[in-house]
């Protein structure tokens, strides 16, 4: 041990300072240099587009501690190959990331996510998802005060109260999240889990929603699958659980429980199908609707189980009578007796359970309550109208009933027309409808 002078010890005490002030001073002043310069937000939004397979722009990048950083401006574009541009997906007022260890916090303001098509945003979804196994994260959780979605022809949605997370596991990552969907003056709590299972040959995406809490929502929402509000009128609520599933690049099929409420009688038959006329308020309570591939006959209904029920209404004549004459349906004497000059007759209730099954069988029951007869379908005042058919029905007779056939050509099963085509969509067997000796309208 060698005695230390004064001038060592000054000297030691001199790098100290440098090592414990000077230089942090230096490097923190050369941080906040490097990271507000303009080139930074230029770095930070490559660094983020190769991470997340896509163009992402922000106005800017601030570091308020560490392991937090705030994205201002940010919005995130794809580039679309048909026209070899660049189409927007998201964009939010602010981005707020805090991380802590692998688990990541997103509290997002004024989010907005779009899509051309509801088919292009679950294209794009399922693109993350592929991605998600290169995250740093095992799990991101989400905070979204309010949200807008659109997704092109007119289907746009605001969700409040958004709070999920992701599950970034690389064999079933999964996705969940909570929110309130605001529709009018309501707001109704919903949910939904969006998982992919890459442990199945082909990967297995699932996406599952459903409506918890508050009122009915609108059935428009169902517009991203189909043309809800043309079937069933603006006015239509709906309450539920709709379960989708893919394998691979198959098309999706899917599993519909819960109420449709408020649906237009009119816009269903009326508007399809103008030869005929039904008018009224329904709520169809459904036990199941299976919606997938069906052997020979592309993609349509499976299956689906119900009941129908419906308050006054007004119903024409040929509509009873195609009824009675091709589904088998039977009519009390005085309705079948009814003045031929009058078109349309008044009701007081309609109910009917249905159970449509892959065969095109259809089993029809009455479903009016202890004040009528046990089959009865139909009824005006006291008095029941009509009564279910005995044994089974079939598509084939619904199509027909819908559809007039008295001008087509001897030995056509169904005339193949625009209305037609859609009830192609119900289960029947493959050799029911023949697209081979239609009317003119083809």
């Amino acid at each position: 041990m060698f005695p230390l002078s004064r001038p060592f010890r000054q000297g030691l005490a001199t790098a100290a300072l440098v090592v414990l002030t000077v230089l942090p001073t230096v490097f923190v002043a050369f941080y906040a240099w490097r990271i507000n310069r303009p080139g930074h937000v230029r770095d930070v939004e490559i660094t983020l587009g190769r991470r997340l397979g896509m163009q992402v722009t922000l106005d800017q990048a601030v570091y308020p501690r560490p392991g937090e950083v705030v994205y201002r401006g940010i919005v995130l574009r794809r580039e679309e190959p048909r026209s070899k541009g660049l189409v927007e997906l998201a964009r939010a007022k602010t981005l707020r990331l805090v991380s802590a260890g692998r688990e990541l916090t997103v509290h997002a303001e004024d989010l907005t996510l779009v899509g051309e098509t509801p088919q292009e945003a679950m294209a794009t979804v399922d693109a993350l998802l592929q991605r998600s196994g290169e995250l740093p994260f095992d799990r991101v959780n989400l905070t979204v005060p309010s949200c807008k979605i659109e997704l092109g022809d007119g289907l746009v949605f605001s969700a409040r109260d958004v709070a999920g997370s992701f599950q970034a596991d690389p064999t079933e990552p999964k996705l969940s999240l909570a929110y309130r969907l605001v529709e009018a003056d309501s707001k109704t709590r919903c949910e939904m889990v969006l998982g992919r299972d890459r442990s199945t040959d082909p990967v297995r995406t699932t996406l599952a929603l459903k409506t918890l809490e508050g009122p009915p929502i609108s059935a428009r929402v169902l517009n991203v699958f189909f043309d809800a509000t043309g079937w069933m009128g603006d006015d239509a609520k709906m309450v539920g659980s709709l379960d989708l599933r893919r394998s691979g690049s198959r098309e999706w099929e899917g599993e519909f429980q819960g109420d449709l409420l408020d649906i237009d009688l009119a816009a269903l038959v009326d508007r399809r199908f103008p030869s005929h006329r039904l008018a009224g308020s329904a709520r169809v309570a459904v036990e199941t609707a299976r919606w997938g591939e069906r052997p020979g006959q592309g993609a349509g209904w499976i299956e689906a189980k119900g009941r129908l029920s419906a308050g006054q209404g007004i119903v024409g004549a040929d509509l009873l009578a195609a009824l009675a004459r091709e589904m088998r349906f039977r009519l009390d004497q005085r309705t079948s007796r009814i003045d031929p000059r009058k078109t349309e007759l008044e009701f007081g209730a309609l109910g009917m359970a249905f159970d449509m099954r892959a065969d095109g069988e259809i089993h029809l029951a009455g479903s009016l309550g202890n004040e009528y007869p046990p089959e009865a379908v139909l009824a005006g005042g006291a008095n029941a109208m009509a009564y279910a058919p005995r044994g089974a029905a079939n598509v084939h007779g619904l199509i027909k009933t819908l559809v007039p056939v008295a001008d087509a050509q001897s030995g056509t099963l169904v005339p193949l027309t625009a209305q037609s085509r859609l009830l192609l969509h119900l289960p029947a067997p493959p050799d029911i409808v023949r697209p081979a000796r239609t009317m003119d309208a083809n």
